[in-house]
């Protein structure tokens, strides 16, 4: 296969032939054929580049003789070029993908270069489309099922899955589900374990499934379970190590204790399970367990409130934890892990436009800084200072934050979030697949959230095509969750597909009636939000 251009040998009249039809049965191809702005771009690179004129190939030249800008045109305040050569990109590799396969020359525009690279192929050769990238979760490969997540071969695998509220009074189920939080949350700082997140741990509440389908479904070696039964000052908890693949009790306790012994019991509970899985602790890992820093179980009843409250996602559960938290921190000022909760909750309501105090984001920024300030071990007050200071488009202050969440708990699948949206949002989108690859594998039934921040890392890496296949499957998770909608277009607009951006145009505004600002922007990069904030324009957003 011979190249021409960009660094590719000079052709033959015959070589130039053979281009220049491919090149018009591309153009009446449908991908191309009701976009004019397409046509003329990809015909003007592809003249000036068998004519040897590959210096003319600029931002600025481009503007003025395919898009008619005026010669005041300045490229890196205007990004249609830049726009317009992403989705000619995708829509080159959509052609070759498809129809164009066994085309005889084949065009493709490399990122970051407006001089494409023709390739000719041989009579003989022969060229497979390269595959597309899958997130370790989709690409299983060998004989391991391709349903499941990898199993975890280096280190004990655990899902703390609810404990089962065993009292007469339902009201009391916050309690069992509070005691499984700080479970999930004291196991997970442990880099000897590898440990499921909350939220699919959670997915396993009051549904009836053995314990292999459960190990299998989230790659797990062992579960643990257990009951929790609370009569004013007095409970009795149960707890049980499960192998998960054949059901076998591994370990077993039951504690009748006054309610003060909380905090004792989960240390106790913790302590078996690393006894029984043989894992070791550094020496700088003893004294890193407990429950965060209280002496108040009043505070500590606020925040399991708090925390009921918060994963319910809605306005009036927001605000309700809000309040919570923000009693926690009343009963216990130095309460370090309720201020980090606090701080997480405004910003929520700061992000979703639920509460029009413009000094939200302030506030979430001193309980935030707090809770470093009083626990500087503490890996989830850091996750949380990585999310607000994105927000503010503090970018490296976030980035340091969230490599320090993440390096103090390997296995808190939020940390990862946060970590990778800053990083995207910071157009590093390379290194922000590494960690929200790493956040789903701890997550193995993400929120749509998760996809949304997945489906932004291909959309920064301009893979349009990915970026769609993601979006749709957050919005098959949770189908009234905006930004996933709002990007799907976006997406849409960028390959082109203008019916389909349409429709997902209607459906945003379905969703947001009042057609209030969709989505803050929070590029940290100036080059990625021109490009950002080009691509909406094409959507026909507010």
């Amino acid at each position: 296969m011979m190249s021409i251009g960009a660094g590719g040998g000079k052709q033959t009249d015959a070589q130039d032939a053979r281009v220049c039809a491919c090149l018009e049965k591309i153009l009446l191809n449908p991908l191309f054929a009701q976009s004019e702005r397409l046509q003329r771009f990809l015909k003007f690179v592809v003249t000036e580049t068998l004519a040897g004129r590959t210096d003319r190939l600029k931002g600025y030249t481009i503007g003025l003789e395919v898009f008619d800008r005026q010669s005041d045109f300045d490229p890196t305040i205007d990004a249609i070029v830049r726009v317009e050569a992403a989705r000619l990109r995708a829509k080159l590799r959509e052609y070759y993908d498809g129809e164009g396969q066994a085309d005889p020359v084949r065009i493709e525009l490399p990122k970051g270069s407006y001089t494409p690279v023709i390739q000719c192929r041989t009579a003989t050769a022969t060229e497979i489309p390269p595959p597309l990238r899958d997130t370790p979760l989709l690409q299983r490969g060998g004989e391991v099922d391709l349903r499941y997540p990898p199993p975890i071969e280096d280190k004990p695998s655990i899902a703390v899955l609810p404990f089962t509220n065993m009292s007469g009074d339902q009201e009391q189920g916050y309690f069992a589900d509070g005691i499984t939080d700080c479970l999930i949350t004291e196991l997970s700082r442990l880099p000897g374990l590898f440990v499921i997140s909350r939220h699919s741990s959670f997915v396993y509440k009051g549904v009836s499934k053995n314990t292999g389908e459960i190990g299998r479904e989230l790659g797990v070696k062992y579960l643990l379970e257990g009951g929790v039964q609370r009569a004013g000052n007095h409970m009795r908890i149960t707890a049980q190590l499960i192998e998960a693949a054949n059901g076998a009790h591994v370990w077993a306790e039951r504690y009748d204790r006054e309610l003060k012994d909380i905090f004792e019991i989960q240390d106790d509970v913790i302590r078996r399970i690393l006894a029984v899985l043989q894992v070791k602790l550094a020496g700088q890992e003893v004294g890193h367990r407990g429950h965060e820093g209280t002496c108040s179980l009043g505070a500590h009843d606020c925040l399991l409130r708090g925390l009921e409250c918060f994963w319910v996602y809605s306005r009036e559960s927001t605000e309700e934890a809000r309040r919570h938290f923000a009693r926690a921190v009343e009963l216990d000022p130095t309460y370090a892990i309720a201020h980090a909760w606090l701080a997480r909750a405004l910003v929520f309501q700061w992000s979703q436009r639920w509460d029009p105090d413009p000094n939200l984001l302030e506030r979430a920024l001193e309980h935030a800084r707090k809770a470093v300030e009083l626990n500087p071990q503490l890996p989830f007050a850091y996750s949380i200072l990585c999310w607000v200071q994105t927000w503010r488009k503090q970018g490296e202050a976030a980035i340091a934050a969230g490599w320090r969440a993440v390096a103090l708990d390997p296995n808190n699948a939020d940390a990862h979030l946060f970590l990778s949206f800053a990083l995207a949002v910071a157009n590093r989108a390379e290194e922000a697949l590494h960690y929200i690859e790493q956040g789903i594998r701890l997550n193995p039934h993400p929120s749509a959230f998760y996809q949304l921040v997945l489906g932004l890392c291909y959309l920064v890496l301009e893979e349009y095509e990915q970026a769609v296949t993601i979006f749709k499957r957050g919005i098959a998770l949770r189908d009234v969750f905006a930004p996933n909608h709002i990007w799907l277009c976006v997406a849409y607009a960028a390959l082109g597909r203008d019916e389909e951006a349409r429709i997902e145009r209607d459906k945003v505004l379905a969703i947001l009636p009042d057609r209030i600002p969709m989505g803050q922007d929070v590029w940290l990069d100036k080059d990625l939000s021109l490009r950002m904030n080009a691509l909406r324009r094409l959507t026909g957003l507010p």
